[in-house]
């Protein structure tokens, strides 16, 4: 997969080890992600439309503070935790993970990001879709919302 994503001229940012702590939300999932890369608390919700997912970020704070980081333990419950080491790549606006569980499963994900909200959802799906082939991701092989 890395050499097929150098061929396509990805920008490769880095192999980030992250520790990923889920708690229970009344909506979506809520984590809170300690990386050497990325740290960060996220809530977001994934909806299954047509084959692919599309994610509704409702919270997304890059390098909490203790104090965040305190209120997520005092206002919610923590239900599992995954550890994971993460080669990103970049290919313009679309972020593609490459991931290796502590159990040696892999997985890909592959995210085409649109931050301002200019871009049509059906060019977004077509981004990641054109990466999914090119990638030789068969349908059969995907997972809904994720591996937690």
């Amino acid at each position: 997969m890395e050499k097929i994503l150098r061929e396509l001229n990805a920008s490769f940012v880095g192999t980030d080890f992250q520790k990923d702590i889920y708690f229970n939300a009344a909506k979506g999932k809520l984590k809170w992600r300690q990386g050497t890369i990325e740290n960060l608390i996220t809530q977001y919700e994934r909806i299954y439309e047509n084959g692919l997912e599309k994610t509704i970020v409702y919270q997304y704070d890059l390098n909490p503070t203790q104090e965040q980081i305190s209120k997520l333990y005092n206002d919610y419950k923590e239900i599992g935790s995954i550890e994971k080491e993460r080669k990103i790549f970049y290919i313009a606006n679309v972020k593609v993970h490459l991931d290796k569980m502590k159990d040696n499963q892999t997985f890909i994900e592959i995210e085409a990001i649109d931050r301002e909200g200019t871009q049509l959802t059906d060019e977004l799906k077509f981004q990641c879709l054109r990466i999914k082939e090119n990638l030789g991701i068969d349908d059969v092989d995907l997972i809904k919302t994720g591996y937690f």
